[in-house]
């Protein structure tokens, strides 16, 4: 569009400037103070401003400040005098593209418009494969809701007609009196209603685990209370970590057994208590994060295996590391395994949602989380903590 504000309390000066920068095709807005480059600029399109540092009333980077709040995608040039050098430079750091001295020839100030121009739409383009990256990621975290919800859904949908049935069944045999409508007897009738029942319970609560790590990738968990390893602080509380990575150990005993994985823990006895935010906040949930790593692990052995858990403080952190000797991860997607719905699991074997919900965690917790992994031959994950 080529759409210049030219702002500059010499009118000669900048009527002439935007005479010459017309006959080039530029369209020009002149204005001589502050106020009204304001208000013309609330008003019109902006591509490039330009303007004079020393303006009456409000000045030229008090202007800066206020364009770029009316239009933070418009690019700004200062005009200058020789003893306004440090000011002009000031008016860089506030976001203007470049400064020029008068008086200013008109084919450098042409160029100074145009790589202005430049600039504009290359941050746009940016702005736009960045938006269009995110819809795509969007699309595809729909894709993995859809079918991790869908298949659980069409289950309970599927037993709660069957139910139906057996119930309308059930109803008409004790409507007629006829001892057996559905070639079963009222007793087994009611038992595969149960059994039903218990099914759509299972199937429910695997929806519900789902939305619950969607909620926790938003960080908007629901308030739980403090579990037996953490102890009331103020408004937050301080997590016991050893207590807390015995109980993980220990509630993955009959797993470790059932897959031939030998599990050998070192964690130091002195480890740090570890200060969580209120319950309920982002990565109050910990356990939920190891627990997911190392279900990963096992899940990467199912022939048997070497699980590593080692726990230790450096400095101001605590450090836990969990190592497999698993299948490993291939190179081209160790840089996504972070992704939400990002899974290299067989279809239906999990979420994808494990390890976005760990990093969450961690980094909610002010903490890092970096992985390393070679195919067949492992892989190692550290977290680091604040103390």
């Amino acid at each position: 569009m080529n759409a210049v504000l030219l702002v500059d309390d010499e009118r000669d000066f900048a009527d002439l400037l935007a005479e010459r920068l017309s006959a080039r095709g530029f369209q020009v807005q002149t204005a001589y103070d502050g106020e009204e480059a304001l208000r013309l600029a609330a008003v019109h399109e902006l591509d490039v401003a330009v303007l004079d540092v020393n303006l009456p009333g409000i000045d030229g980077l008090a202007v800066l400040r206020e364009l770029k709040k009316l239009k933070p995608q418009a690019e700004a040039l200062m005009l200058t005098g020789q003893m306004d050098l440090a000011t002009a430079i000031m008016g860089m750091k506030l976001g203007a593209t470049d400064y020029l001295v008068k008086p200013v020839p008109i084919e450098r100030l042409t160029e100074a418009i145009l790589r202005a121009q430049d600039r504009r739409e290359e941050r746009l383009e940016g702005q736009r494969m960045a938006e269009t990256a995110k819809m795509a990621a969007l699309g595809h975290m729909a894709e993995g809701v859809a079918h991790e919800i869908n298949n659980p859904v069409n289950t309970m949908v599927s037993l709660a007609g069957w139910m139906e049935d057996l119930a309308q069944e059930l109803r008409e045999a004790q409507a007629t009196g006829s001892a057996n409508v559905s070639q079963a007897s009222p007793d087994n009738t009611l038992a595969e209603m149960l059994a039903s029942a218990r099914k759509m319970r299972e199937h429910g609560q695997r929806v519900k685990e789902i939305t619950a790590k969607l909620l926790c990738l938003c960080h908007k968990a629901e308030p739980r209370e403090l579990s037996a390893t953490s102890e009331a602080v103020g408004s937050g509380a301080l997590l016991d970590l050893g207590r807390l990575l015995e109980r993980l150990v220990d509630e993955r005993r009959g797993r470790l057994e059932d897959c031939g994985v030998n599990l050998s823990p070192a964690l130091s006895p002195d480890l740090p208590s570890l200060a969580l935010p209120p319950s309920g906040l982002p990565g109050a949930d910990l356990g939920t994060a190891i627990g997911n790593i190392l279900d990963n692990a096992l899940d990467a052995m199912p022939g048997g295996g070497q699980l590593w858990l080692i726990a230790s403080a450096h400095g101001h952190e605590v450090h836990i590391e969990v190592e497999d000797t698993g299948q490993g991860i291939l190179p081209a997607h160790l840089p996504r395994v972070f992704e939400p719905f990002f899974s290299t699991k067989d279809v239906g074997q999990g979420t994808g949602l494990g390890l976005s919900v760990s990093y969450g965690t961690v980094k909610a917790l002010g903490g890092d989380i970096d992985i390393t992994s070679q195919p067949g031959q492992g892989t190692k994950v550290l977290i680091s903590l604040p103390c």
